[in-house]
């Protein structure tokens, strides 16, 4: 391994596939995306290994971003799908996006402040624009997302800092069980065999649901209707207020 010369690896394309190991053979565990900004643990001629945000470790191939000394000075987040990927980070000046590998852009995309107060009432419109973004293993980006990269993004958007996997996003809420029947709309419906949690989707009000499995749809986990989902209402595990917790 080589001595680390910087301790930031910025993310300068759109999206950067992470894996469990340094090379492309291995699983691919999460994404990075542009204007993030990732501590570097170690590094050989062709590898980053990196701890993001949210505590995640994996390996980046080092093509995918620059090094740098400190952070990219984001300010801005991108909320809509668009020519950016949704959850980009961009600095905004002068009425101008800034994107992390120099280029500007004008501002013709919406754009929030990157740190914002917690809002849970925001996620369900927040997710409901994303709705019809196809399923990628690993996705973090409009341009794909798995289901608990979903949530965990949505969330950013919301103000809310939420682990990267569904079983942790799970451990994070579980100091509030509640009554699926009378969830609120982002509140967070769990699912999975033998209390192992492997899916999760916000509440769109009791027991509808907005999840990416395929897709980002809504569906309902009552049985009955032509938009049920009962292979999830099978494995239904339990309901956790994300206000409780986030507010």
């Amino acid at each position: 391994m080589s001595k680390i010369q910087k301790p930031w690896f910025i993310v300068i394309t759109p999206i950067a596939p992470c894996y469990s190991e340094p090379n492309f053979n291995s699983a691919k565990v999460t994404e990075a995306i542009s204007g993030e900004s990732i501590q570097v643990l170690t590094q050989n001629r062709e590898w980053v290994q990196v701890e993001q945000d949210d505590g995640y470790k994996s390996w980046i191939r080092n093509f995918f971003g620059r090094f740098a000394d400190k952070p990219f000075p984001a300010t801005h987040i991108t909320i809509h799908r668009g020519k950016f990927p949704f959850g980009m980070r961009v600095r905004l000046k002068n009425e101008k996006i800034i994107s992390a590998d120099g280029q500007i852009y004008p501002l013709d995309q919406e754009l929030q402040p990157l740190v914002l107060k917690s809002d849970p009432d925001r996620i369900l419109e927040i997710s409901q624009g994303l709705i019809g973004c196809p399923y990628r293993w690993g996705g973090r980006t409009s341009f794909g997302f798995d289901c608990s990269g979903f949530v965990q993004m949505v969330c950013l958007v919301a103000g809310i800092k939420m682990p990267r996997d569904s079983w942790q996003q799970h451990m994070a809420v579980n100091n509030h069980i509640i009554d699926g029947k009378t969830a609120k709309p982002g509140d967070l419906h769990f699912f999975g065999k033998n209390e192992r949690v492997t899916h999760v989707g916000f509440s769109t009000g009791g027991l509808g649901i907005i999840h990416c499995q395929g897709t980002v749809k809504e569906e309902t986990l009552e049985r009955g209707f032509s938009y049920s989902n009962e292979k999830l209402s099978d494995i239904y595990i339990s309901t956790h207020s994300i206000r409780y917790n986030f507010n």
